[in-house]
């Protein structure tokens, strides 16, 4: 447990920013390392500093990008499985400088240019380390030879040294863009949200499916591993001159056959079981954090949702714009979004059915945090009854025989005197707690009584910090929102979508 829990708001931005970060990787980060983009660190590295330094400002909690850096690699592992070791080193190296860098927030600036360029740097240098690994120093003498020849020079020049180092250097341009552009982006996103036209709402989808890695081997696959055998057994009888020499002593061939051998042997052998030490220690982890994985899978639906809604947003905006300009305008549109305090600080609707257990939830989600107030409405031996959600407290809800003041909704008689000491409660709690609970907003608030006016009142003075969670059955909640005039909120089914 930690001894200081994050804030609501605080909680629900931080599983948001690692929702957006984990699609980068898995899916952003899968659909490039499948098309061999050379520059993918470049696009993938870049999303993941301007996260990493998003929840370093918005979550400015020790560990909190550790945490983060931890289930962004589980969610890699479960949405792209494909994704090989080095790119899971990239993530950790990016999350352990992300953390140690920004261990000091005072001095956010200089950490993000230091971020953005170590991680690109990494990404560059880790690019020609692999190239080296695989071909062998033979492959940058066999390009220096090429293009010496083509330039027909007197003098040789080192080219590949040229190419590496204007490779290393594009690194390290667009790392110190990156860094800048990080370092300005809070205070850009606060005066994007005074602009309008960017909000979106967001309501909760259908959880995500995971998708099962399939294990099966191709006939390709096959017939690939069968050409790996053949092409070890023959670099070995050429190179040790096992009789008569069947591969010929050419430099390019010995390139090609190196390579392929060592590709094939990652891609058989080292890889496989590099991914699978990772994926085994990935599964611990996730046993660990699966509430945070919960969390945060409530949340993919929802990010996936706001990323194709903002692109729809940016067409419209932008209709005599394409590319960059429409890319920057979604970019621009996700961010507000995400990262807009008044969303995260909003009115949340649990939505269900009459007695499918959202009060019982709510009992036990509340149970023991010092961070809820309000009331909860339990039925005990069968009588409904109003519950303090901070000190436990229970009072009748339902009106006594010969009470004289009762509220009649439907076949119940409710105490007005219960419901004034509720009220009471609810006023007390206004702004003291992050999560302000009333259960329920239903047929007697539409008329105007129970808890309508203290309704209103929170909704017109609330401070911008406290969430206010109301529990509304599923065919009022509409009504509900169009009465209180309730335009941000979001409607979630279950207590699990709830943050912190």
């Amino acid at each position: 447990m930690h001894k200081h829990p994050l804030t609501a708001p605080q909680s629900l931005i931080f599983y948001r920013l690692i929702a957006l970060w984990a699609l980068s990787e898995a899916m952003l980060g899968g659909i490039i390392h499948g098309l061999r983009i050379p520059v993918s660190g470049l696009i993938v590295g870049s999303c993941a500093v301007i996260c990493i330094c998003l929840i370093a400002w918005y979550v400015p909690k020790k560990g909190s990008i550790l945490k983060a850096t931890v289930i962004v690699a589980i969610f890699k592992m479960m949405l792209s499985p494909q994704a090989p070791p080095a790119a899971y080193a990239a993530v950790f190296f990016q999350g352990l400088m992300g953390e140690l860098l920004f261990w000091d927030r005072r001095f956010y600036r200089l950490s993000c240019f230091l971020l953005a360029i170590l991680s690109l740097l990494e990404s560059g240098f880790q690019r020609i380390l692999m190239l080296t690994i695989i071909y062998g120093k033979d492959l940058w003498t066999v390009m220096n030879d090429f293009i010496n020849g083509l330039t027909k020079q007197k003098q040789a020049t080192n080219y590949s040294l040229l190419i590496g180092g204007a490779y290393v250097l594009l690194h390290l341009i667009v790392g110190t863009l990156v860094g800048w552009w990080a370092s300005i982006l809070p205070g850009k996103i606060s005066k994007w949200r005074l602009e309008g036209d960017n909000g979106i709402i967001i309501n909760t989808s259908p959880p995500v499916d995971i998708p099962s890695e399939d294990k099966k081997r191709s006939k390709f696959e096959k017939g690939v591993f069968v050409m790996w055998i053949l092409l070890i057994l023959l670099y070995i009888q050429s190179y040790y001159k096992i009789g008569e020499p069947l591969l010929p002593a050419h430099v390019s061939l010995n390139i090609l056959v190196r390579s392929v051998i060592i590709v094939l042997t990652w891609y058989f052998v080292a890889s496989p079981l590099i991914k699978q030490f990772l994926h085994w220690w990935l599964r611990r982890k996730r046993k660990e954090s699966q509430p945070d994985i919960q969390k945060v899978l409530e949340l993919l639906p929802d990010t996936q949702q706001l990323a194709a809604k903002s692109w729809k947003l940016a067409g419209k905006h932008y209709q005599q714009k394409r590319g960059i300009a429409r890319l920057i305008a979604t970019g621009k549109t996700i961010l507000v979004n995400a990262l807009n305090e008044d969303t995260a600080r909003q009115v949340v609707i649990l939505n269900g059915s009459i007695q499918i257990g959202k009060t019982t939830s709510l009992v036990i989600w509340s149970q023991g945090r010092s961070d809820v107030s309000g009331i909860l409405t339990p039925v005990i031996d069968g009588k409904l009854f109003f519950m303090n959600a901070k000190t436990r407290e229970v009072f009748p809800m339902e009106a006594a025989p010969g009470e004289s003041q009762v509220l009649i909704v439907g076949r119940y008689a409710f105490s007005k005197k219960g419901f004034d000491r509720a009220i009471e409660i609810v006023k007390e709690g206004m702004n003291k707690t992050d999560w302000l609970v009333i259960d329920e907003i239903g047929p007697m608030e539409l008329k105007g009584e129970g808890f309508d006016q203290i309704l209103r009142e929170i909704l017109e003075k609330r401070n911008g910090i406290q969430t206010v969670l109301l529990v509304v059955r599923d065919e009022l909640a509409e009504e509900v929102k169009e009465k209180y005039k309730i335009e941000n909120g979001i409607v979630i089914g279950s207590v699990a979508a709830l943050q912190g």
